[in-house]
């Protein structure tokens, strides 16, 4: 190998700038990036001064050399070969890993990058419900047997110090009318009915056992209208809004085969997609639409029309995007036999999954992301499941 073969190998270096990384550019303008690679021999350079020596040195010997110059001669070369065998091939195998590195580099900077894509409704990567557990805990409300009807449950969204809260309503007056949330602390404070704090309506009160909490608010169907309200716990302002030609005041209510829950019109939910309201029009037939709401102001963000008569459910709880609705059974268990999927538009009404009870009512049902569980109030008792996805 002669010497511009060897200054040709090691003189091969992959060199580039990138852009600076706080350079001002306009807004959503395209930042050009470039790939780099270097090349950095651990032993050192090649030593091309001695081997020009060497090499001049040869190409000028003499009759006048000794045997000990001729040696020393030998030597270098055979230092300079061995270098050449351990070093020169092996660096130049890596500068051809490292144009190839370089070109696939070049080659993903071309390619535009894919959008971020809000996930949609019904895209759960656990999969579809396919079980619920017996009943994990069960006691009486705060308030007695006597309060039929009623709803409980924790925060999925919670502002910050209150991840632990938990919160009952309960309804009075001919199982219609509710005027307070009663909040704990923690999920011992509420089991051991300590430390209660009950934060009270100034306007405006809760109909119907169909309320929810979601981000520090409790959203319900306004008392004797057709409207959704947004209590904010914080402040104790009521905002409320229109519900376009939702049926209320027990005109389109869940139902058993022999009775009807009262003032169950506007049903409220939660999931990983955010804030819900199930409910039926004279337009659907009273069928059972699906809305989904914006928190802050709720107005409606998009809504679905099913083929599900709402008085045949009993009750209903979203899932990523999913309706599951329940029917009676007997006393002993309730059916979930129904899905809606709003992502897809596909509905299902044999799915056959029993819900074992503790008492033969349900009056509210209602599934937290947070936590996976789903939470009942039944004839009094408040009563929480686990639930199963395949």
């Amino acid at each position: 190998m002669d010497l511009s073969t060897l200054v040709g190998v090691f003189g091969f270096i992959l060199l580039s700038t990138p852009f600076p990384v706080d350079a001002d550019f306009p807004t959503g303008a395209r930042v050009a990036e470039r790939c780099y690679c270097e090349l950095e021999m651990a032993d050192g350079p090649f030593p091309r001064r001695r081997f020009e020596q060497l090499f001049s040195l040869s190409d000028n010997c003499s009759q006048s050399l000794n045997v000990e110059q001729v040696q020393n001669i030998t030597d270098e070369v055979d230092t300079l070969e061995k270098y050449d065998r351990l070093k020169v091939v092996k660096e130049h195998r890596r500068n051809k890993i490292l144009k190839r590195s370089l070109s696939s580099c070049q080659s993903a900077l071309l390619v535009t990058p894919t959008p971020y894509v809000t996930p949609q409704p019904g895209s759960c990567s656990f999969g579809k419900l396919v079980d619920v557990s017996d009943p994990k805990s069960s006691m009486l409300n705060h308030f007695g047997a006597s309060y039929q009807y009623g709803c409980w449950g924790m925060d999925p969204w919670p502002a910050p110090g209150k991840e632990e809260q938990y919160w009952l309503m309960i309804l009075s007056s001919s199982n219609r009318f509710g005027n307070k949330i009663r909040v704990f602390t923690s999920y011992s404070k509420f089991l051991t009915r300590s430390s209660a704090v009950d934060v009270t309506f100034k306007t405006h009160n809760a109909q119907g056992s169909g309320g929810v909490m979601y981000r520090d608010a409790y959203y319900y169907n306004c008392y004797n209208l057709g409207q959704l309200c947004k209590f904010d716990m914080t402040t104790a302002e009521i905002f409320s809004v229109k519900l376009p030609y939702a049926g209320f005041n027990d005109k389109f209510p869940y139902c058993t085969v022999s009775s009807c829950y009262g003032y169950s019109d506007m049903d409220l939910a939660t999931d990983e997609n955010g804030l819900w309201v199930l409910y039926a029009t004279e337009l659907n037939y009273g069928n059972l639409v699906v809305s989904q709401l914006n928190a802050t102001d709720m107005s409606l963000l998009n809504s679905w029309n099913t083929t599900l008569y709402k008085r045949s459910a009993t009750n209903a709880f979203l899932v990523c995007g999913i309706v599951y609705a329940t029917r009676y059974l007997n006393s002993e268990f309730e059916e979930i036999f129904y899905m809606f999927d709003t992502t897809t538009g596909v509905e299902q009404n044999n799915l056959a999954i029993r819900v074992r009870k503790v008492l033969p009512g349900i009056q509210y049902m209602n599934y937290n992301p947070r936590d996976k569980l789903l939470y009942v109030y039944s004839d009094a008792y408040v009563v929480s499941y686990s639930l199963f996805f395949a």
